[in-house]
């Protein structure tokens, strides 16, 4: 991805530049916006650079995907068994499918199930899959079913080879036992503990669902969330043969991967790297997911709270820009209190990051004290449609999860938007549909979650585009259309400023450009010249 020439001419520019919101063609040099005006300017300087037509159509800058999990959810879809609800709507179809896939797979090896958020409301069955039932399919393989990441259903097999079976559950885990103290195959938290992908495995997954799953909607850039040193290779040797399809600011999960004194031993700052390939800095899970298996509430922390504030305070006096996961309200207050005590002992600019707090912030007061400590947060509007109608059932036991996003923007909140793809939710990846569910507040039941909170159509887009750039320090490069900035492009099939909101679901991308190099189109190309 070495930067091209390209005249993008004909076209309706969302710029989100407010020194010029609106333009008809950009022009790139050498990967790089050098103009931006109206088609005549830019045929009249394009020069020997290929034009490409919009015929009308709208252009963004190319969508950020501010948190996400690009090599996990390509070999999600590509290597594990997904078995989304819908279209399924039963355990014994799931175990059907689980029972095809075991018979064609060899002795011993895993056999790792991908399926929706909340399996136990989406089925007939109300329940989950339990470990006889699993050991029913195969005694002979592993099986670990996941709804969504955090929940898991394991067979015997696996809950020994995990080390559940015998000794107490690790800390932030939770595992379900029967009345004879057995484990029901019901877990959470033991994704991190599941065997990855080897290197070759990686490569597959990302050259088979990389372009389809990213670029075909849009996405130049994730602030992404490898698994593993195999991950971590497989998106090096993959940039190195010009096969990386998009742009990565990489971020190491500690301490899963990497203790943060190995890190700091390294030097590593963030931004190291190319306009493709960079380091962005760390990633720690405060707490879990908030709950156990069948949704009930429980803080699930995976620190000691002193231990939690020292480990911040070294990461943000070591220069690390900190991603810290929340999925509870006690969680958000006790980051908020370990960045007070970190920016007490060390004063220094910072763009720290709670995953997910966006979602969950509800008392002012906390929204106060986030936006006086200069916190940045990051939200999942998917997770409206995907978890809306149970989080909005009467007494749900779960953590509340308002989804202000409309309070957060105005307090001045630059809110970064996100898939979080792992691969639970293959809809919920395109920028176009969070966009969608940001405005419109729509459950997968057809219900409104919380209207009030609905942003408009143009934050919504910051959500993708110029906020993430700030919330990983590439706002001099990335989320606008300005000279100066790089040549990353998504051409929509609509105005998503001009329709319906019910009509932002059906808007689509058209072509998807990076750098000057048109890299997806769905219906048309450049006309060269």
């Amino acid at each position: 991805m070495s930067g091209a020439d390209l005249a993008l001419v004909n076209g309706r520019l969302l710029t989100m530049d407010p020194q010029r919101p609106r333009a008809e063609a950009a022009l790139v040099r050498h990967g790089r916006i050098v103009l931006v005006g109206s088609t005549q300017d830019v045929l009249e300087a394009r020069g020997d650079a290929p034009a490409f037509d919009c015929g009308g159509r709208t252009v963004v800058p190319g969508f950020i995907d501010g948190h996400a999990h690009f090599e996990m959810t390509c070999c999600a879809l590509t290597h594990c068994l997904s078995l989304t609800t819908p279209p399924y709507t039963s355990l014994a179809a799931l175990a059907d499918a689980i029972f095809e896939r075991a018979s064609a797979t060899p002795p011993g090896e895993w056999i790792i199930v991908r399926c929706s958020f909340n399996l136990y409301t989406r089925v007939a069955e109300r329940r989950l899959l339990t470990r006889q039932e699993l050991d029913a399919i195969s005694d002979q393989h592993p099986i670990a079913v996941l709804s969504s990441l955090h929940v898991a259903m394991l067979n015997t097999r696996a809950l020994r080879e995990l080390g559940l079976w015998d000794s107490p559950p690790p800390k932030g885990v939770v595992l379900h036992r029967a009345e004879d103290g057995t484990p029901t195959g019901v877990v959470t938290e033991v994704w991190d503990r599941l065997p990855p992908f080897t290197v070759e495995q990686v490569k597959t997954a990302i050259r088979r669902k990389g372009t389809e799953l990213f670029l075909a909607n849009g996405v130049t850039t994730i602030h992404d969330l490898p698994f593993s040193a195999e991950d971590v290779r497989a998106i090096q040797e993959l940039q190195a043969s010009g096969e990386l399809p998009l742009r990565l600011r990489l971020y190491y999960h500690v301490p899963h991967q990497i203790e943060l004194e190995s890190v700091l031993a390294l030097g590593l700052a963030p931004g190291f790297g190319n306009d493709q390939l960079r380091y962005g800095g760390v990633k720690i899970f405060v707490d879990g997911v908030g709950h156990d298996g069948y949704g009930n509430r429980l803080y699930d922390l995976k620190w000691e709270p002193e231990e939690l504030v020292e480990f911040i305070c070294r990461a943000h006096a070591g220069g690390q820009q900190l991603w810290m996961h929340v999925c509870s309200q006690p969680a958000i207050r006790l980051v908020a209190e370990a960045v007070a005590e970190a920016l007490r002992r060390h004063p220094a600019p910072h763009r720290h990051r709670i995953e997910h707090a966006a979602d969950y912030l509800e008392a002012d007061d906390d929204i106060e004290r986030l936006r006086e400590l200069g916190v940045l947060v990051v939200t999942t509007p998917a997770f409206i449609y995907a978890q809306g109608d149970v989080l909005g059932q009467p007494g749900s036991q779960r953590w509340p999860r308002p989804f202000r996003l409309r309070t957060l923007v105005e307090r001045g909140f630059k809110v970064v938007g996100s898939s979080d793809s792992t691969g639970s939710i293959p809809d919920g990846i395109a920028p176009l549909f969070n966009i969608a569910c940001a405005v419109t507040r729509r459950t997968l039941a057809g219900r409104r979650y919380g209207p009030e909170e609905a942003l408009s159509v143009e934050d919504a887009l910051r959500l993708f585009t110029v906020w993430p750039a700030y919330g990983a320090f590439e706002e001099q490069d990335k989320g606008s259309i300005a000279p100066g900035k790089l040549g990353d492009f998504a051409v929509l099939s609509g105005d998503p400023t001009t329709v319906e909101p019910e009509a932002l679901f059906e808007l689509r991308v058209e072509a998807t450009v990076i750098g000057g190099e048109v890299v997806w189109t769905r219906s048309f190309s450049d006309t060269g010249g």
